[in-house]
């Protein structure tokens, strides 16, 4: 894609953004130490590598965008809430303790407090931080050249979006060090030229319907082919603009998503997600031996699937408000066929092996062994953990 890569970053008359979600992980907690003394951990990671740096750290005191992405992550693993202080040595795992939002965000206070009395500038968002990292990075570039250090592909996406051309240069990098070595530094400047300004306007939309942390991802649709596509489809570009504009209302945005839906799935004008998805499991039927079965996953969407979607891609785009993803109404296959599927794994079905998982429903009566009753893809399980989310919001 061009050469967007910086040669080296500059050593003077710098600011250093940091992504204080992924440093927040990046060291590690020993048992026995206090609060305190892994606080100051931090304080030395920061100070050996970084000089006028400015810590962006996430905010947990409610929802946001991304919960569905931390509760798929922690597979609904939940720790207690910990009352705890500086003087107060750590003894459970590190990976237990954050799993508790709580826990986590009185971490962050204290965290944030102890950067500040070492005077590291440290600030945090209501809710999930990269917007507010881009937007500290584009502030601080109007005076100064600025890195980025983070790992999430939003941080560089939002940045190609929102960085301005007669600033000074942005970089974004990452200070893991199993991957400073090999780590590519993006010069964002250089990568918006290579993009071209109409990309980089649209780049909002693509991120956002072909799948990040707050949408789904499409099956066999990658980011890559939409880049390349929407640089030269006028018609896409126009569907992608609807998703930039503020009066649109629901109806026309879930037609705009239905139309770049059937087009990137290589459907003809006007022709339905519905009929497209039916046109392409008769094909893939008569291609296929008797022995062989259709992949569900690679056909397109169903038309009320993608309403829900392109709501989601709607508000990602426009206003990273909070939202709690409703996947569709109506079921994904008629009730014989659903009942079809069913697993016989002799564990807790908690992960992808199991086949209900896999399919994205709930074990039922018809599994093998744990008859949907007492595993963690049972639909009393997936109830509960509801009710715990809701309650704890």
């Amino acid at each position: 894609m061009g050469d967007c890569q910086a040669q080296e970053l500059p050593e003077t008359n710098i600011v250093h953004v940091i992504d204080g979600g992924s440093l927040l992980y990046r060291i590690p907690w020993i048992k026995g130490q206090t609060f305190s003394q892994i606080c100051m951990k931090y304080i030395d990671h920061i100070r050996k590598r970084f000089s006028n740096q400015t810590v962006v750290m996430d905010g947990y005191n409610s929802s946001s965008t991304k919960d569905i992405t931390h509760l798929r992550r922690s597979k609904g693993i939940q720790s207690n809430t910990i009352t705890f202080t500086r003087d107060m040595p750590l003894r459970i795992k590190k990976e237990t303790f954050l799993l508790n939002q709580s826990n986590k965000q009185r971490f962050v206070e204290m965290l944030i407090d102890i950067f500040q009395e070492h005077s590291f500038e440290a600030i945090q968002a209501k809710e999930d931080a990269d917007l507010l990292i881009d937007r500290t990075a584009v502030e601080k570039s109007n005076r100064q050249e600025v890195v980025i250090h983070g790992e999430d592909t939003d941080l560089l996406i939002l940045l190609c979006h929102l960085a301005e051309k007669n600033s000074h240069c942005i970089f974004f990098t990452t200070d893991k060090q199993s991957a400073m070595k090999n780590s590519k530094v993006w010069n964002i400047q250089k990568t918006q030229q290579v993009l071209g300004e109409e990309v980089c306007h649209q780049l909002p939309f693509v991120h956002s319907i072909t799948g990040c942390d707050t949408t789904s991802r499409l099956h066999c649709i990658g980011k890559p082919a939409v880049f390349k596509k929407i640089k030269s489809d006028r018609h896409l570009q126009t569907q992608g603009e609807a998703f930039r504009m503020e009066s649109m209302g629901k109806d026309d945005i879930c037609k705009a998503c239905e139309e770049v839906l059937v087009n990137l799935y290589g459907g003809m004008p006007l022709e339905g997600l519905d009929i497209l998805r039916w046109r392409k499991f008769t094909t893939k039927t008569m291609a296929l031996n008797r022995s062989s079965i259709v992949q569900v996953q690679t056909l397109p969407p169903t038309s009320d699937a993608a309403k829900f979607h392109s709501m989601r891609v709607y508000l990602q785009c426009l206003y990273n408000e909070k939202l709690f993803p409703i996947e569709m109404t109506k079921q994904p296959a008629p009730e014989f066929l659903l009942k079809i599927i069913h697993c016989n794994c002799k564990t807790d079905c908690d992960n992808r092996r199991c086949s209900c998982r896999k399919n994205g429903i709930p074990c039922s009566s018809g599994c093998g062994e744990c008859r949907g009753i007492n595993c963690s893809n049972s639909k009393h399980e997936l109830e509960e953990l509801d009710v715990e989310e809701n309650e704890d919001t």
